[in-house]
């Protein structure tokens, strides 16, 4: 126990050495503890209002479109008039979503709603900059640790939700989680709004904006030293196809474990899958990944891969009503979590950093892009699986899974 306490006080001092935007958007995003809820649940509410899987894919789909573009003009608004100011710009986009889900009752509701949350695509690579950005790269992956960890510890109070369903019927138990993220969301925009500064970095940016011959590479150049450098290439793939298989299991292993065609699990019930595979998660990310060498990231990263494979074929295998096979599918796949999105972030941006940190902004809003165009399909094609076999969309993830695994060999 005294070891364990030494490991927490010390991943603690860490924090006091991040940059001030780095505490601010970290204890911002711990407000905003109904969002996990909403991606976890939507699909769900969509489908008791009488939308079918295909549209549901098609719907969820429409964001990701917006994400093939919006990020490039955010990247170059950034370098251009700050990354603070371009931010909050298109941050406030959330509100909006949150707004009209909560009124939602026709299906272009929910179209508009996830365009108003297309439009916040806008900030993605700004965001993890802004993250990062004033922080030394030894405390990068215990910044990433504790945003995945937030993240986790969401699904702990994820049967809050399920008591709300319980009680309320999806249709109105939902609608309390759409007002409970707006109001959270709103705090935490007006906290953004009063405590963000302008990166060092982003300063140094704006200083350069008269002198051309000192202005920060364009996406042409920032593709083409991407593709020179191949470590960083391969990084970026791995984010892509990590990216790629987010819109699948947030929109169908919900219906999947709900569906009276698959798992057949109560909808209040299923709330406690995510609560359970919480707590090994943020053991990890407290303990083992602020931590973690760096040459032990890539046998990290090739672990997170195989969990998350057998994640999906327990899931696939697991018979009607299996809850215990459920939450041990759960578990697997928070590693996979784990890798993507915190190993793998980190490891990314600190090899931007030691090829050229002046295109950090643009190559981030590529990584976003590529994702997006490599994704976009991703919801309804996983919708078509859907409806061939629930099973389809999981088969789906496992080869995504297994190609990254075998690109880690040239990382």
């Amino acid at each position: 126990m005294p070891a364990v306490r030494e490991r927490i006080a010390r991943s603690s001092m860490g924090i006091r050495d991040w940059g001030l935007n780095a505490k601010v958007l970290v204890s911002t995003e711990m407000l905003n503890v109904p969002m996990s809820w909403i991606f976890f649940y939507r699909a769900i509410f969509m489908r008791n209002l009488g939308i079918g899987e295909v549209f549901i894919g098609y719907a969820v789909m429409l964001p990701t479109l917006l994400q093939m573009l919006l990020p490039m003009l955010g990247g170059y608004l950034a370098d251009r008039f700050g990354r603070k100011r371009v931010y909050l710009l298109f941050d406030i986009g959330w509100i909006g979503s949150m707004a009209v889900w909560f009124m939602a009752t026709e299906p272009w509701h929910m179209i508009l709603a996830l365009l108003l949350q297309g439009l916040t695509t806008t900030t993605f690579g700004i965001w993890q900059i802004l993250l990062i950005e004033d922080t030394e790269p030894q405390h990068r992956a215990g910044i990433y640790s504790l945003i995945q960890s937030n993240y986790i510890f969401r699904g702990l109070l994820t049967p809050v939700a399920g008591t709300l369903i319980f009680l309320y019927g999806v249709d109105q138990g939902c609608r309390y989680m759409f007002l409970a993220t707006l109001t959270t969301m709103t705090v935490a925009f007006i906290i953004r709004m009063a405590y963000l500064r302008e990166s060092e970095m982003g300063k140094t940016l704006l200083s350069l904006e008269k002198d051309e011959s000192a202005r920060p590479k364009g996406y042409i150049e920032t593709s083409r030293m991407t593709i020179k450098h191949r470590r960083l290439l391969v990084l970026l793939v791995l984010s892509v196809l990590g990216d790629m298989t987010l819109p699948l299991i947030t929109t169908y292993q919900p219906l999947y474990l709900s569906d009276s065609a698959a798992l057949a699990l109560d909808e209040s019930v299923i709330s406690v899958i995510p609560m359970a595979s919480s707590i090994p998660s943020l053991i990890a990310l407290f303990l083992l990944i602020p931590r973690l060498k760096q040459n032990h990231i890539r046998k990290a990263l090739m672990v997170g891969y195989v969990c998350g494979i057998l994640s999906s074929i327990i899931l696939i295998a697991a018979p009607r009503g299996a809850l215990v096979l459920a939450i041990l599918s759960s578990v697997l796949d928070s590693a996979r979590s784990i890798a993507i999105f915190s190993i793998l972030k980190a490891l990314l941006v600190n090899t931007i950093d030691e090829i050229d940190p002046f295109a950090k902004a643009k190559i981030m809003s590529l990584v976003t892009m590529y994702s997006a165009f490599a994704s976009w399909p991703a919801p309804v094609i996983g919708g078509y699986l859907y409806t061939a076999s629930p099973a389809w969309p999981f088969i789906l993830i496992i080869l995504l899974l297994t190609g990254s695994l075998s690109l880690m060999s040239k990382v």
